[in-house]
């Protein structure tokens, strides 16, 4: 089940982020509360869909993080930590009151990426459909 449920995640995180790199004609200015509302959704939907990974990797007894207890928290607060954390790695390098270690490691290094690859991609694509025009 947990591999159904990762998959389903690992596949919408991917639809998602493919949106950036489809070639298409703008039809809003390359400024505006579309971008601003696509790029909060996408974003958005990356912290949940690494959230849940983070989740799932502690559920089947992994450990995500330095320090973490097993058992102590119950699914609700695996979850909520894991949305600070995948939120905190996405747009920052950390603030350290959560280290990741053992899979949360790669985990977390490919979310930073993705993080970071974002604004790039929205501003590469952005010149290249202004030069179209």
């Amino acid at each position: 089940m947990t591999a159904v449920i990762f998959s389903a995640v690992v596949f919408c995180l991917t639809m998602s982020i493919k949106g950036m790199f489809v070639p298409g004609k703008p039809r809003h200015r390359y400024l505006s509360l579309h971008y601003f509302l696509y790029f909060g959704c996408l974003y958005l939907t990356v912290m949940i869909g690494f959230a849940l990974i983070y989740t799932l990797l502690q559920l089947n007894g992994q450990a995500v993080w330095a320090g973490e207890e097993k058992g102590t928290l119950h699914f609700w607060g695996k979850f909520f930590t894991s949305l600070y954390f995948s939120g905190i790695t996405l747009f920052s390098v950390g603030y350290g009151d959560i280290v990741p270690e053992g899979a949360g490691r790669w985990v977390a290094l490919t979310e930073a990426w993705i993080g970071y690859t974002i604004p790039t991609a929205f501003v590469v694509r952005t010149m290249l459909e202004k030069d179209e025009d």
